[in-house]
């Protein structure tokens, strides 16, 4: 027993790192093996699937048909537990296992990779669905099984039923073949399969992987053996990306650090002198990736017999690769898993980088240029390809390569080199999009050319109908989309196709009625409905419709992020609260649902709260100057005094003169006061850092009188106050008068004069403080000297301009502060009197 069960480990391994397969004679010790059983095992080492499913084995379970059965799921759910319990229980595992894998690889062959396998998808199912199969329902049946949280899939996938058996087998059936180590793995892959046709992301699905994943990530010896390095890889590769598809970035971080962790691989960027165009004369710094290896060992593998074409740039400034002044780079050469796994690393830092567009570019066309320098597998090079269109479809010099290079990738799937087996390799560790993605990224381009005609033609093809009438919009021709779409309602209606009728017409009925059609399980209709509510500010229907379709379908980020608008809006702050807490869980990078979330938390009272949400904004996004301004307003009103100051400074590394003199205010006060922070820290502990922050403030905004006079009031609460330090604090409420004056027509309102007039007292009692302590009376009298001109000025302009001409009566609304200016300006004469008299 303990030999079949490590043959059986071996051959489930070779099939998943597509290593040479071993002989299956080697099988002999399995009860009551038969020629039949050793063809289907040879079979299915060669990625031969069409042989596979029509084999005597595979008969068994998908053609006898002992009860007439008109659905495949009844049909296996009858032969599925006889086909195991008839013969060796490890061999018959290993079989079915062999039959979901193959119906799944031929399913991500048609619809992936190509070449398309032409073979009848029911030739090998019993007659009596073969009759069924007849009838149009019998696929809408097996498409309506598979729509998962009210999500419908791609109509134009081609075989779904391939997909559909692959599931029944591996989820459905899973306790039939559990006891194999890779059947879970295989049903991880299945699942992430069916995710990609769906038209949203489901929340079922992404459950069953997690569980999927944790419990794969322990399985012992297969991804704990340091024999299996390549399937640690693969597997941390396949959960990655996974988790990225879920939003789970940090969990995708782990399985990615693992992967390289696990390769004995070092990453970093640098840079190396080059020059980058045909006419450039200096060399400059050209940004590239360098792998270093912590062991010598290396996969020899063999060149795949056709790789996609690599276009070059042909274009006559930019060149094709970087001229570097060392000459060709040596690059350490890479197994493909260990290709795969760079652009893993690659998507991974691309989205943890993502606010820094500009660099992030020039990061990720240096990892791709590492892996196409030496790529050698074929679904390796197609990711690789994929990524560069996409990169560089923006840019004028490199759009027309990455127009053609992706219809380059649509036709390979068209040609019957390489076989399926060689394109299959890694398919899983690639990254790859399913081909009409790609298509869709092609007719995307084409919009983007101004070739509308050419990109509706192709939307059209595809069946996308949502983007095809964003091109009618756009050609204003929106009575032919409902034309369109009104024609394809007559061939077959879905919930999905009254929606679009919905999206056209802006009918509300045609919403309702695919939620109808549906039996309340169609998350769009209500979303769609939810948004034209919104829209015409009807915000309660609008949190109705959302509910709704968030209750078929909770892990809309979307839907959760508008209704929280819409819960704002309608002043509901706690629903609105839920709903971006709700957001932010699912994508822990929005960094607008964290913002929105701190202000919900903000109208709630909850200051705290609404602190730790803008951090995690921030981590999303440290560049948005309008986050970290949000943030130095509630740091500062929770008494976060030390992160305040923090901000301040962000502020001011992003906007060059960016100020808040009430906040530099309240800071202020905190020391002056002694008010201790949130930690019961004393307020005085800030002086310094304070200071610096005024320093740095009044060196780039210099004409602001609030500044001046806040720096003033800090510097004033000096200890010793020496005459040099006085000194300062003058030589700052100068400045601050200075600014308050500068403006000509001042002493015209009343509110400006009653300022000027208050600034101007505490300036003339700071000269008189600093008088006291000249060294020589002279001093004293100028300094007092300078305060009676100042303050005879102000006065003056504010008689004049208050002054009645008729009854030379002062307005009663400014007498008081001319009395008061007076009377200083009395006090000052008679201290400069007294000190003359000395």
């Amino acid at each position: 027993m303990e030999r079949k069960q490590k043959m059986c480990i071996e051959f489930e391994n070779d099939i998943l790192s597509n290593n040479e397969p071993k002989n299956v004679e080697e099988l002999k010790d399995f009860d009551g093996i038969t020629d039949s059983d050793r063809d289907f095992l040879r079979y299915f080492q060669q990625s031969r699937f069409d042989s596979v499913l029509n084999s005597e084995v595979s008969r068994k379970v998908l053609s006898v048909n002992t009860n007439n059965r008109e659905r495949i799921d009844l049909l296996l759910q009858d032969n599925i537990p006889q086909f195991i319990e008839n013969g060796d229980r490890i061999l018959r595992e290993l079989e079915l296992l062999g039959i979901a894998v193959s119906c799944l690889q031929t399913f991500v062959q048609n619809n992936w990779l190509g070449p398309i396998n032409t073979t009848d998808t029911y030739e090998w199912l019993s007659s009596n669905i073969k009759e069924k199969r007849k009838d149009h329902t019998f696929r809408t049946s097996i498409e309506t099984d598979l729509y998962v949280d009210g999500e419908e899939i791609y109509s134009r996938c081609i075989g779904i039923e391939y997909l559909y058996i692959a599931r029944i087998i591996l989820l459905e059936h899973r306790e039939c073949i559990k006891s194999l180590q890779t059947w879970s793995w295989w049903l991880m892959r299945c699942l992430a399969i069916h995710q990609y046709i769906l038209d949203d992301k489901s929340p079922s699905i992404k459950e069953t992987c997690q569980q999927l994943m944790d419990d794969l990530s322990k399985r012992e010896p297969l991804l704990t053996d340091d024999s299996n390095r390549d399937l640690i890889i693969q597997f941390n590769l396949e959960a990655g990306y996974l988790c990225h598809t879920f939003y789970e970035y940090k969990r995708a971080k782990e399985h990615f650090k693992t992967a390289i962790k696990v390769a004995g691989l070092t990453l970093e960027l640098t840079g190396l002198m080059g020059k980058r165009t045909r006419f450039q004369q200096d060399s400059k710094s050209q940004l590239v990736l360098r792998v270093i290896r912590e062991t010598d060992v290396i996969n020899d593998t063999e060149d795949p017999s056709s790789l996609p074409k690599i276009l070059p740039l042909d274009d006559e400034t930019v060149m094709d690769a970087i001229s570097f002044d060392e000459g060709d780079i040596s690059y350490v050469k890479l197994s493909p898993v260990e290709q795969s796994l760079i652009i893993g690393m690659m998507q991974d830092h691309r989205r943890s980088q993502a606010h820094m567009e500009q660099i992030t570019e020039e990061e990720v066309m240096a990892y791709i240029n590492y892996v196409l320098s030496q790529v050698k597998c074929w679904s390796v090079c197609i990711s690789a390809l994929y990524r560069r269109c996409l990169l560089q479809r923006g840019r004028r010099r490199t759009v027309e390569r990455s127009m053609m290079q992706l219809e380059e990738l649509v036709n390979q799937t068209k040609k019957q080199d390489p076989p399926a087996g060689e394109r299959l390799q890694l398919f899983y560790s690639a990254g790859i999009p399913p081909v009409w993605i790609v298509q869709k990224h092609l007719a995307d381009l084409l919009l983007d050319l101004g070739a509308t005609g050419a990109s509706l033609d192709l939307f059209e093809r595809l069946e996308l109908w949502e983007d095809a009438i964003k091109c009618y919009q756009r050609l204003g021709k929106m009575e032919k989309a409902e034309t369109v779409i009104r024609e394809q309602l007559q061939i077959k209606e879905t919930p999905n196709m009254w929606c679009f009728l919905g999206d056209v017409t802006r009918d509300k009925s045609f919403y309702e009625k695919a939620w109808e059609m549906s039996k309340h399980h169609n998350a769009r209709s209500q979303r769609c409905l939810g948004y034209i509510y919104f829209a015409e500010e009807n915000f309660q229907k609008a949190l109705d419709c959302f509910e709704k379709s968030l209750k078929v379908n909770s892990l809309q980020t979307p839907v959760w992020f508008t209704y929280g608008c819409c819960a704002t809006a309608s002043q509901d702050n706690k629903l609105a609260a839920k709903a971006f807490k709700r957001c932010v869980m699912i994508d822990t990078d929005n960094y607008e649902a964290w913002n929105n979330l701190a202000s919900a938390y903000i109208k709630l009272k909850e200051k705290s709260k609404a602190c730790a949400a803008l951090k995690e904004s921030l981590k999303c996004n440290y560049e948005d100057w309008r986050i970290w301004e949000n943030y130095l307003l509630v740091c500062t009103d929770c008494g976060e005094f030390g992160e305040a100051i923090h901000s301040y400074h962000r502020l001011m590394d992003i906007k060059d003169k960016w100020s808040d003199p009430e906040v530099l205010g309240v800071l202020v006060r905190v020391v002056v006061e002694d008010i201790p922070d949130c930690n019961g820290k004393p307020g005085t502990s800030f002086k310094q850092k304070l200071q610096e922050l005024f320093g740095r403030i009044t060196s780039k905004v210099t004409n602001n009188s609030k500044i001046w006079k806040h720096y003033g009031q800090l510097t004033n609460h000096e200890t010793d106050n020496s005459p040099e330090t006085q000194q300062k604090v003058l030589q700052y409420l100068q400045k601050s008068h200075r600014c308050v004056v500068q403006d000509v027509n001042w002493q015209v309102d009343l509110d400006r004069c009653k300022e000027v007039a208050t600034q101007s007292t505490e300036l003339a009692e700071m000269y008189s403080k600093c008088s006291e302590k000249a060294s020589t009376s002279m001093q004293g009298v100028q300094m007092l000297s300078s305060a009676k001109l100042m303050l005879k000025g102000v006065v003056t302009k504010i008689k004049q301009q208050h002054t009645d001409p008729m009854t030379e009566e002062l307005k009663p609304e400014v007498k008081d502060v001319c009395d008061s200016l007076d009377q200083t300006l009395t006090e000052i004469i008679d201290k400069i009197t007294l000190l003359k008299g000395s």
